[in-house]
């Protein structure tokens, strides 16, 4: 019988009649020659505004230098606006071609993108970016933000305490044809 424990990026076997242990990598943290760091607004999000999506990436690996590529899948309640460092759009898949970066090099990106009038109060919006650096890869969520409720654009105020009401009927200025 074999049993695997899952902890810290390390998978343990046991075998029951060795009673070893074997550590191995696993998959999601199988390769560090990249960092990536995204952003989200800070505040709630109102329908229809025009928002940042930010992300930073580190070429940390082995290799001298590489392309790298930021690729994102908007999510359905926004709407790809612009972008920095050569960001394209193709339906809801943004690419960004971040060029040639060097090993230790950070390369900071931004994604503008329009909150749709008909998002819910409420709402919960996240998206989940992905930096490849040569064959290095780095997947990470961008931090989830509300949408608010819409402000409303109507104010109020008192009437001043001068105003007067107009006399009814007809206004004579007393001018030459008399009044």
């Amino acid at each position: 019988m074999i049993v695997t424990w899952k902890e810290r990026g390390l998978v343990l076997l046991a075998a029951a009649p060795l009673l070893g242990l074997v550590p191995m990598a696993t998959g999601a943290h199988a390769d560090a020659g990249v960092a990536l760091r995204t952003a989200s607004p800070k505040e709630d999000v109102l329908p229809g505004g025009t928002y940042a999506w930010t992300f930073k990436m580190l070429a940390k690996g082995p290799a001298k230098s590489g392309k790298a590529v930021f690729r994102m899948t908007m999510p359905r309640p926004l709407e790809f606006v612009t972008g920095t460092r050569h960001c394209r759009s193709k339906g809801r898949k943004v690419v960004c071609r971040l060029g040639t970066v060097r090993k230790g090099q950070k390369v900071k990106g931004a994604i503008k993108a329009k909150v749709s009038r008909r998002a819910d109060a409420g709402q919960k919006i996240s998206a989940r970016g992905t930096v490849t650096w040569g064959k290095a890869r780095a997947a990470r969520r961008f931090p989830a933000v509300r949408v608010a409720k819409a402000a409303g654009f109507l104010t109020t105020e008192e009437a001043p305490a001068t105003a007067r009401a107009a006399a009814p009927g007809p206004v004579h200025d007393g001018g030459p044809r008399g009044g």
